[in-house]
């Protein structure tokens, strides 16, 4: 290798001047100057570089544009900036960072994730063997009222009156929301803005209906079926083996069921909420014709009748379904009279109206404790709420007056109005009474003050005192205006 020696009176030439000037003039290669640290560092040549390609010509090697260069590094640092600042937001938000290694937070993860699946499927196991066992079933109706109540208020009716299209009406009660009718081929529900609910088919030859808060149970007098509704679906439906004699229901969802038998005069089955038969009763010489329950379920009332030589008799029997069959009966006879109606009062005592006499009885006991005897009167209907019993005396063949008289505490009068009007139904509530005749109807307070009367256009049938005063007429169900409100 050749080099490049510094003449006399010639200018001192740079690493790179001095390296393509021995390139120029030796074609050989040279290698580059290492220059030592303690070397200052000359400015390198901003001169094009050329290189040469296959075919001999020299191209000039292109140089990186320096600010394009800087301008790349501000936006790859800006990037990182606005990563990291993105990165400590997600921290904040997430809260401070574990202590524990990311190894043992993936696997107590996992461990976390399986025991939430055992515990879904232990809950699902649980909840099926309940609903098997009938536990959970009283749940499940509940929320279904409840449900039905809801959609009840949230899709209200046009408002009364509205059209009755039903023939043979047979019965009418309050509901929980509501009314349920009774005709001769049907089941009719109404809320109490006047939209119907359902509407059911039954074909029976003799309905009876029993209503008892959110269910109805209407059955077949002297035939093997009965059914249990609801405001929306059909609940129960049952054939028997033997006639039905009568049937009750209870506010809470216990039915009684009375039918003849095989090896006695009748028998009595109760069913809890979920129609499971809880309480078997045998009558050997008398045949039930009207049942009640208790609100709560635990206690029942039978009035039987007995014909023997010739003579009528009748009896009232009372159980206690908490107990044994032949532990829970008490008897009590009632001579010369036939029972028409009896409820529970919310002090645990019984009211049962007869043809005759209206009595207070013990049911513990059996024991009468108070008594209201009519006299020369004859009952045409009643009605009772509560403690409080309604008595509508008359003559049913004429349209001569009538009176009424409502019994309060120990069956002490409380108020009693005269009629001008022959009376087709009366209805009792919490705060009045009220009468029903072929082409009027009218309300009194406790006091006995008329606070209703209101004529009506077709002939009427039934009076309803729920949450709403109704009058049922051969062609519609009105409601009752009190007369300072018109």
């Amino acid at each position: 290798m050749r080099l490049w020696h510094k003449k006399e009176g010639e200018k001192r030439l740079s690493n790179v001047e001095a390296f393509r000037r021995a390139a120029a003039q030796g074609g050989e290669e040279h290698q580059p100057f290492r220059q030592t640290d303690s070397t200052p560092r000359q400015k390198q040549d901003t001169a094009p570089q050329q290189r040469t390609d296959a075919d001999g010509r020299k191209q000039e090697i292109p140089q990186p544009d320096a600010a394009a260069f800087q301008k790349q590094k501000k936006k790859e640092r800006r990037a990182i900036r606005i990563r990291k600042k993105q990165e400590s937001k997600r921290e904040a938000a997430a809260g401070p960072k574990s202590d524990v290694p990311r190894l043992e937070q993936i696997r107590r993860r996992k461990n976390e994730r399986r025991m939430r699946r055992a515990a879904v499927v232990l809950v699902a196991l649980v909840a099926f063997f309940l609903y098997l066992g009938g536990v959970f079933s009283a749940s499940i109706n509940l929320f279904s009222d409840l449900l039905d109540s809801a959609r009840i208020v949230l899709t209200p009716g046009e408002g009364w009156p509205t059209a009755l299209q039903m023939d043979g009406l047979v019965d009418a009660q309050p509901i929980s929301g509501g009314i349920a009718l009774c005709g001769s081929s049907e089941l009719v529900l109404y809320s109490s803005t006047a939209r119907q609910l359902r509407s059911v088919t039954h074909g029976y030859a003799d309905p009876g209906m029993a209503a008892g808060n959110t269910r109805i149970c209407i059955y077949n007098r002297g035939g093997n079926e009965l059914r249990v509704e609801s405001r929306s679906r059909s609940l129960f439906t049952q054939t028997t083996e033997y006639p039905i004699l009568t049937a009750a229901m209870s506010s809470g969802g216990t039915m009684a069921v009375a039918t003849r038998s095989e090896r006695y005069l009748a028998e009595i089955t109760v069913y809890n909420p979920n129609f499971e038969a809880i309480y078997y009763a045998y009558l050997a010489e008398y045949y039930p014709f009207l049942m009640r329950l208790s609100d709560n379920g635990r206690q029942m009332a039978v009035c039987c009748m007995k014909v023997e030589n010739g003579t009528f008799g009748a009896q009232l029997q009372l159980y206690d379904l908490t107990k044994e069959e032949q532990d829970s009966r008490i008897s009590v006879e009632l001579t010369d009279c036939v029972p028409l109606q009896m409820s529970y009062t919310s002090s645990g005592t019984l009211v049962v109206v007869c043809d005759s006499f209206t009595a207070l009885y013990n049911t513990s006991t059996g024991e009468q404790t108070a008594r209201y005897d009519y006299g020369d009167n004859q009952l045409l209907t009643a009605a009772i709420y509560n403690s409080n019993v309604l008595l509508v005396f008359g003559n049913p063949n004429s349209t001569a007056a009538g009176s009424c008289v409502l019994l309060g505490r120990d069956l002490q009068p409380a108020a009693s109005v005269s009629t001008d009007f022959d009376v087709r139904d009366a209805a009792l509530g919490k705060s009045g009474f009220y009468l029903i005749g072929k082409q009027i109807a009218v309300g009194y307070n406790l006091s006995g003050e008329e606070i209703i009367r209101q004529s009506l256009e077709s002939e009427g049938k039934k009076v309803i005192a729920g949450g709403k005063i109704l009058a049922v007429t051969a062609k519609e169900i009105l409601q009752l205006t009190p007369l300072k409100n018109k």
